[in-house]
């Protein structure tokens, strides 16, 4: 990590009397001192017109110190979990690509095998039960189902939508 530099400039700043009063009240309720707060804006603004200046020596943060040390950190996950799940979508994103080459040239239909496809999303959906349990299963509606038969034959795709 950088060491951080040492901050020596001095700056003065001018505020009517309302206007302190105002500033010592926001930088009470949100628990900040007036360096901070003031280096804060200054870094925020240099860092929207000098996008150069590196981010690491700018602390542009306002918010209060209480408030940024409560922030979660995401929950630990298993990395063999993240690289099933990583796998499986790749897989999905390749069936996907395959469906969409086929919705665009109607002769590619003859090279695309529907029961391998639905293969191997039977197969996506076992490893996903095997790392994941058993997930909820999601039904759509008649309505749901017929609203989206409507807007594909609009469309001028006749989909069968189950």
């Amino acid at each position: 990590m950088a060491k951080k530099e040492l901050k020596t400039e001095v700056k003065r700043l001018r505020l009517t009397e309302l206007e302190a009063k105002q500033l010592e009240k926001y930088l009470d309720d949100h628990d900040l001192q007036f360096s901070e707060f003031v280096n804060a804006l200054i870094g925020q603004k240099v860092m929207s017109e000098f996008p150069t200046v590196s981010a690491e020596s700018l602390d542009v943060s306002i918010e209060p110190k209480k408030k940024r040390e409560q922030i979660k950190q995401p929950p630990k996950a298993d990395p063999a979990l993240l690289f099933q799940i990583g796998r499986i979508g790749n897989n999905l994103n390749q069936l996907a690509k395959s469906l969409n080459i086929l919705r665009q040239d109607p002769n590619a239909i003859s090279k695309f095998s529907f029961l391998e496809c639905f293969h191997a999303l039977s197969q996506m959906q076992n490893d996903l039960h095997h790392w994941l349990g058993q997930l909820p299963k999601i039904e759509r509606s008649p309505e749901a189902v017929s609203r989206a038969r409507e807007r594909a034959l609009k469309k001028g795709r006749a989909v069968d939508v189950h």
